[in-house]
């Protein structure tokens, strides 16, 4: 298959370029030159904007693309207009007003208008879509994790725990939570490109399949660092005024993010979705990490989680 990727060096796109060409297609890659530039050698790489000139991209075809870079739908727009059979469109659940507050599935309502990241994103789906009606299949991501995680939230905690010591485990270790591992996505939607198939589906976990137990109890046995696991209530975070997601990633209190973790994935799982064990993905971030976590200065840093601070962390153990 004749492969666009619109990224494709950074994260989700790193890993979707690196199965393409395992499985045999010929990519190229669209991108703008900042961060892994001599990754994939045996890539074509085409430099440019999305937001300024695809005047190298123009007359020219390929059997699919899949966009891992489009957050603004006059560029999602121009893209989608360029020659490919199908494309795959790397979304997300912020696109549903509902979430994280409440459960959401594959049906539920997306924004319709605003113009922050999730709305944007609604819209751009909505491009993709008017340009190539009934080709394009809508990824829409939840909790993407594993090896060259440029967000950095679970690398973050597999990176406390190697630190050993007594650890802040935030809330109720029963928790569901739902983590996707970046192959786990890239292979499945290489098989939406490959398969022709179109629609819009939640691509994360399913619900229920793992505890925030399983996620850290996994990271204790991956860095064999002989960390404790100290589980402090939502309420005393709460009342410590902890920051959810900044200061313990993966955490947010139930009242405000009931939703966070109960995302429906019956199409998505329906279309071959599959995902691997966390305690895979946790043994392989440590392995990145371990190996210098290539790729960890990109540009993504300043969102990255900042973290409790050792102070921060010992008034929370005294509670």
């Amino acid at each position: 298959m004749r492969l666009l990727v619109l990224g494709g060096t950074v994260f989700l796109g790193r890993h979707v370029t690196a199965e393409a060409l395992r499985r045999g297609h010929e990519v190229t890659l669209f991108h703008r030159g900042r961060h892994g530039a001599g990754l994939f050698p045996e890539s074509e790489h085409v430099l440019g904007d999305r937001g300024g000139d695809l005047a190298a991209l123009r007359g020219r075809a390929w059997d699919a693309a899949i966009d891992t870079s489009g957050y603004e739908p006059a560029d999602v727009a121009r893209s989608s207009a360029l020659d490919f059979g199908h494309l795959v469109f790397v979304s997300t659940c912020n696109v549903y007003p509902a979430w994280p507050a409440e459960p959401v599935d594959e049906d539920s309502p997306v924004w319709t208008e605003g113009d922050d990241y999730g709305p944007l994103k609604a819209a751009c789906e909505r491009a993709a879509e008017e340009a190539m009606p009934g080709r394009v299949a809508g990824v829409r991501a939840g909790l993407i994790c594993g090896p060259h995680d440029n967000i950095f939230r679970l690398p973050w905690w597999v990176q406390r725990i190697a630190a050993g010591g007594d650890v802040v485990a935030p809330g109720d270790p029963d928790r569901p939570v739902q983590l996707v591992d970046a192959r786990d996505l890239a292979g499945w939607m290489l098989d939406l490109a490959e398969q022709r198939v179109a629609g819009a589906f939640n691509g994360t976990a399913p619900p229920g399949r793992t505890t925030m137990r399983e996620v850290l109890g996994a990271a204790v046995d991956a860095t064999k660092s002989g960390a404790r696991l100290r589980w402090v209530p939502d309420d005393v975070l709460v009342a410590h005024e902890v920051e959810p997601w900044d200061e313990l990633p993966l955490w947010i209190p139930p009242d405000g993010g009931a939703g966070t973790w109960a995302v429906g994935t019956d199409r998505a799982q329906a279309a071959g979705l599959r995902c691997r064990p966390v305690a895979d993905t946790v043994a392989d971030t440590w392995a990145w990490l371990r190996a210098g976590g290539e790729g960890i200065g990109d540009w993504r840093a300043e969102n990255r989680p900042r973290g409790l601070s050792p102070e921060r962390e010992r008034e929370l153990l005294r509670v």
